[in-house]
């Protein structure tokens, strides 16, 4: 059966695990339905990552195909539909605007705030690269756009699908950590086969690094989901905070000396924003 959630909490589907008069067992199907969504998604991700990686990784000419890696989600919420009989009950069409700019901005602050500071004193100064307003200006809100119309098929199925079984089982709380601990694995293929690259950071040390950062955007994800249950809101807070977290750091020049250092820092902003979000999150009641 569906429960609601009250007060502040936009209405939106959990699953509760009580099971119904005629003996239907819903949690079994929920877990069917989480392993079916798991097993698509790693596996995807594995096979497309030793494609690539196994190719030349970052220098890959098949690394165009990196792209296809956030419509893996959106694939195994098919697969689901396809293997279960029950309805998805995804929603969350609306766009709720008073939300908008924490969405938008917390994220992209918090890593600027740090990571600007800690260049100025590893390097000594911000160096930028000449460039014309104008063009900022477009890039910043086409690359939003074109990178939250991707993150949408991510958060269908990391988001929409798999953090309101999760809180049917466990709660809201614990189904944020689970849900972003198991985004942020998803990820390490990735990190490995040098789809995700950072430069001057090694494979293995990204693999090892990234995930606490991703681990901390997506318990601000499932904030935001769990508040509002608004898909495009949470695509808009996922594509700015693969856009506009490093934007200001596309327009400046670095040694490369102190990437792994930059990347420490990015880690520690993300993942406050992350475990902040997660002291606000309200179990129901």
């Amino acid at each position: 059966m569906f429960l609601e959630y009250k007060g502040t909490f936009r209405a939106t589907r959990i699953y509760e695990e009580t099971p119904s008069a005629n003996g239907f067992h819903p949690h079994r199907n929920r877990r069917r339905e989480i392993a079916v969504f798991l097993g698509v998604a790693f596996g995807a991700s594995i096979l497309l990552s030793l494609v690539i990686g196994l190719s030349g990784g970052s220098a890959s000419s098949l690394l165009r195909l990196a792209p296809l890696t956030m419509f893996v989600p959106t694939l195994s919420v098919l697969a689901v539909r396809r293997t279960t009989s029950t309805p998805l009950g995804i929603d969350g069409r609306h766009l709720p605007l008073r939300w908008l700019p924490a969405a938008l901005f917390i994220l992209p602050l918090a890593i600027h705030t740090i990571c600007l500071p800690g260049v100025f004193f590893l390097e000594g100064k911000l160096r930028w690269v000449s460039v014309s307003w104008p063009r900022v200006v477009v890039n910043a809100i086409a690359g939003l756009l074109v990178v939250s119309f991707l993150a949408f098929f991510e958060e269908i199925g990391w988001r929409a699908l798999l953090l309101p079984r999760l809180a049917g089982r466990f709660g809201m709380r614990r189904a944020a950590v689970l849900g972003a601990a198991i985004w942020a694995l998803w990820h390490i293929p990735y990190s490995l086969s040098g789809i995700l690259h950072m430069e001057n950071v090694s494979r293995l040390g990204l693999a090892l690094g990234q995930p606490l950062g991703t681990f901390g955007a997506g318990l601000f994800l499932a904030f935001l989901w769990f508040r509002t249950g608004s898909l495009p809101l949470v695509s808009l807070a996922h594509g700015a905070f693969n856009h506009w977290g490093q934007f200001a750091f596309k327009y400046m020049k670095t040694s490369g000396q102190h990437d792994r250092t930059l990347l420490f820092l990015l880690t520690i902003a993300v993942l406050a924003v992350g475990i902040g979000s997660l002291t606000r999150l309200k179990e129901l009641r």
